[in-house]
């Protein structure tokens, strides 16, 4: 089953993908290499894609029939959960994404997370269950900085959590 979704998501974010790839602009070998974007600054590329749970995410930004893959991964993969510092019981980080909208910060994966907030950012990977039960009653804002991005408000945070699954709270290896 988990090889037929993946299949399916890799055929439908093939139209994703090649349409970003005919949207960037050439690059000239003399510019200079892009720099990570910066807290509350946007990229104006389409993110590409580097493991199922980005292929799904970017997929459901343009396709409806993903959406509820990609949530299926978000619940079941491993996330970046940004931290406030590193002590054992840190805070998950929070940013302010757009005016009178601040939430919590999850990343699709800790390539994604370095390039916004840099790569010395305390951080655990858990899957996104236990991200997302982290920062339950709280807005969520998932790979900000980054396009796409998506926000959570707390009701939609808590219809995700509905969805049957498991939790797993502890940091990956």
């Amino acid at each position: 089953m988990l090889r037929r979704t993946l299949l399916i998501s890799a055929l439908g974010v093939w139209p994703a993908t090649a349409w970003a790839q005919g949207q960037q602009p050439e690059q000239q070998p003399t510019q200079p290499a892009p720099t990570p974007a910066r807290q509350g600054q946007r990229r104006e590329d389409p993110i590409t894609p580097q493991n199922a749970l980005e292929y799904a995410f970017v997929s459901a930004f343009n396709n409806e029939g993903m959406r509820p893959i990609f949530r299926r991964y978000l619940m079941e993969t491993h996330v970046a959960l940004p931290l406030v510092d590193d002590t054992p019981d840190a805070a998950p980080r929070e940013m302010t994404t757009r005016e009178g909208f601040r939430g919590g910060v999850i990343f699709t994966s800790e390539q994604r997370l370095q390039s916004v907030l840099g790569p010395d950012q305390p951080h655990i990977m858990i899957n996104g269950r236990a991200a997302l039960t982290r920062l339950v009653g709280k807005n969520v804002v998932i790979n900000p900085g980054l396009v796409p991005f998506l926000t959570l408000e707390p009701r939609d945070l808590a219809a995700y959590l509905a969805t049957p699954g498991e939790s797993s709270a502890g940091p990956s290896q």
